[in-house]
């Protein structure tokens, strides 16, 4: 179960309920609204064309001038969401994708797949799911309000990019160009998005790039790919020295804080508005509250293991229940940070826990 837990955490949540949308008319409106709005802004797009020697070159990047307030998407609610085979769960609500789900994420916008061999599409439930990049066979996905982003490996050099859904195009892409100070060799990866803010897992360490203008800098030196864990609310969670062995997480809105507040766990999930910090370490999974400091007494009877999913509300999350490591059938729980307590938001999303690659969860990373 370590590997199924070591990917299981990140993605955003803003909203709460089960509303009875009318998700067609709602997205039919939002793409006039977008064309609108086409029509009205001016869209830069500026091209690099001076060689480095190392680093993170952008390649492309669009500058938007317009100041329109983005309403919240349809798909800005947070459902009991999972996927079987080619199929997306969204509450009743199923979607089809063209190719088996190897990881996906979901957006205020709709949905970013990605398939065994790494392609990218968007499903947004109103046509076919339409190929938006490629990708690499990590299948390694984020994503942040209406942006989804990963990493094209087919290019002759590793390019980071990120997508709007609600826009339909590509706001950013730029070369990961490793140069000689490179320490890392694992892929690299989009790490996290939070607001206008991706966090890019690159060669020579972290990168912190602005959404709007495609400026990126070099925040962490030499930071192995899986340094951040998470990045929400203006909060970061990343890996720190444990005071034995290994690693644990420290919480700061800087990597280089001096003296970070630091928490038992190996892979973290930050509530919306950073206050909470769901852990694992182990498979034991914990709860803090970050405006205490204090871990919350989590409960989940019945389970020995939960993996986080998203989060439905600012106190509310989705989780997978375990009941065992064998033969019994896997849940999706919802969980409180009020309550302390987990119960069944829907039975039976897979027939056993000795299949993970029969469901995926919304989390951008592939289990099993």
């Amino acid at each position: 179960m370590n590997a199924l837990l070591k990917d299981a955490f990140t993605e955003e949540a803003e909203a709460a309920g089960e509303p009875n949308l009318d998700l067609g008319a709602i997205v039919g409106n939002g793409r006039r609204r977008v064309r609108r709005r086409r029509i009205t802004t001016l869209v830069a797009a500026v091209t690099a064309v001076v060689a480095v020697a190392g680093g993170v070159t952008v390649v492309r990047a669009i500058n938007r001038t317009d100041t329109v307030v983005q309403p919240a998407g349809p798909f800005a609610v947070i459902r009991a969401t999972w996927a079987t085979g080619k199929v997306i769960h969204y509450g009743s609500t199923t979607y089809q994708s063209p190719v088996t789900i190897a990881s996906f994420v979901q957006t205020t916008a709709g949905f970013v797949v990605a398939g065994p061999d790494g392609t990218v599409y968007a499903l947004d439930g109103t046509g076919p799911a339409q190929v938006i990049g490629r990708g690499d066979k990590t299948q390694l996905l984020a994503a942040g309000g209406a942006i989804a982003g990963w990493v094209d490996q087919h290019a002759a050099t590793a390019e980071f990019v990120l997508y709007d859904l609600a826009a339909g195009r590509e706001l950013v892409r730029t070369a990961d160009k490793p140069g000689k100070g490179a320490t890392n060799s694992e892929p690299p990866h989009v790490a996290a998005i939070d607001g206008g803010t991706a966090y890019l897992a690159a060669s020579d360490g972290l990168r912190r790039l602005d959404v709007a203008t495609g400026h990126n800098e070099l925040i962490k030196s030499g930071a192995r790919t899986s340094f951040l864990r998470a990045a929400r609310g203006g909060q970061l969670v990343w890996e720190h020295p444990a005071a034995q062995a290994g690693n644990d997480l420290a919480v700061d809105q800087d990597v280089n804080a001096a003296s970070p507040r630091t928490f038992l766990g190996w892979d973290a999930n930050l509530s919306p508005s950073g206050r909470y910090l769901l852990t694992d370490k182990a498979d034991e999974v914990r709860m803090f509250d970050l405006g205490s400091g204090q871990q919350l007494p989590l409960r989940f009877a019945g389970y020995i293991l939960i993996v986080p999913t998203q989060w439905s509300t600012g106190t509310t999350f989705y989780a997978v229940g375990y009941r065992s490591a064998g033969s019994d059938p896997v849940d999706l729980l919802s969980c409180s940070a009020t309550s302390l307590s987990c119960a069944v938001a829907v039975p039976e999303i897979a027939p056993t826990a000795t299949l993970p690659s029969a469901f995926q969860i919304p989390i951008g990373a592939p289990l099993g």
